[in-house]
């Protein structure tokens, strides 16, 4: 009886560490759908009346912009609207003038310019991390 008894702890026991190992298992494929480290910013617009930087999603899935952000070497940041996605292939212009806001522009609200010809344009992630920079070299 206790040898059953045994076997079958035994049994139960390598049961859960194989459902465990295959949970994490599923771990890295969950993060390799993040695809916010591919999103690039390929454009930024020095213009008086309408300066603005250009990000892009070329990865394969959407991204949720949910408290990233844009910034600029003076620390004037820009927050992406809670739930903005941007789609696979698709571009975002952020603006930093006022404007209602479309699925292709997105306005800061400023009054005043913020970019400078010598500053790079900034993409952070909700944990604050860099993803993009525009100019690259810089």
């Amino acid at each position: 009886m206790k040898y059953s008894r045994f076997v079958g702890i035994v049994l139960l026991a390598s049961a859960l560490f194989i459902g465990l190992g295959a949970a994490e298992d599923l771990t890295p494929d969950a993060i390799m759908l993040e695809t916010e480290t591919n999103m690039t910013i390929t454009g930024l617009s020095y213009a008086d009346d309408d300066e603005w930087v250009e990000v892009v999603n070329p990865g394969m899935a959407s991204q949720d912009f949910t408290f990233w952000t844009l910034e600029d070497e003076n620390n004037n940041t820009y927050s992406f609207p809670e739930g903005f996605v941007l789609l696979p292939g698709a571009a975002v212009k952020v603006h930093t003038g006022q404007g209602n806001a479309t699925e292709t522009d997105l306005y800061w609200g400023r009054d005043d310019l913020v970019w400078d010809e010598e500053e790079v344009a900034t993409l952070k992630n909700a944990a604050g991390e860099i993803v993009a920079g525009y100019p690259e070299s810089a």
